[in-house]
């Protein structure tokens, strides 16, 4: 998904590829990394208690939805790598996103800058929202019949990977 954003919305954006667009893409994608991964690190490893308790996990689940989720040194693994990647993923898109309102800004100026999206954020909800459906759809069980701490917990997960692009934001910032 990041790959895609990352090849397919500057040329969009900025209506041809040129090598300036890609340098300009690149250079906010290694800042909203950069920015991002402490929070990153902190999200992956401070959620393992979720994946402990059996709630939920940012690992794909298994199928049966009325069983809470296995714990060990491997699942615990698979929930922080995964955590690291959908989170830097999202800082990611959030940063294109970023970068392609920038692009932007003279088609956006008619609107008033109350009603004008902010595609930081924008990338970062679309993440996770494609986080949340992908896992709560990997339980191959209606949603209405899976436990509502699973729902729950996937749910708090794709919270905390929407803010990773604004977290990345404000870390670049310095607070």
């Amino acid at each position: 998904m990041v790959a895609v954003v990352v090849l397919v919305v500057p040329p969009i954006v900025l209506t041809e590829a040129t090598t300036r667009t890609y340098a300009l893409t690149a250079a906010i994608l290694i800042l909203a990394l950069g920015s991002a991964f402490p929070y990153a690190a902190l999200v992956a490893l401070g959620t393992l208690p979720l994946c402990y308790a059996g709630v939920a996990s940012f690992a794909a689940p298994r199928p049966a939805a009325d069983e809470p989720h296995p714990f060990s040194v491997w699942a615990a693994l698979r929930h922080a790598v995964a955590g690291l990647a959908y989170v830097s993923g999202s800082a990611a898109v959030g940063a294109v996103g970023m970068g392609a309102q920038i692009g932007l800004s003279s088609d956006l100026s008619a609107m008033p800058a109350g009603f004008r999206p902010s595609f930081l954020h924008l990338g970062g909800v679309f993440v996770a929202g494609v986080f949340v459906s992908l896992q709560l759809w990997r339980y191959e069980t209606p949603l209405g019949e899976l436990a509502p701490r699973t729902v729950l917990g996937t749910v708090a997960l794709g919270v905390l990977i929407a803010l990773s692009p604004g977290v990345a934001f404000w870390v670049f910032n310095g607070f």
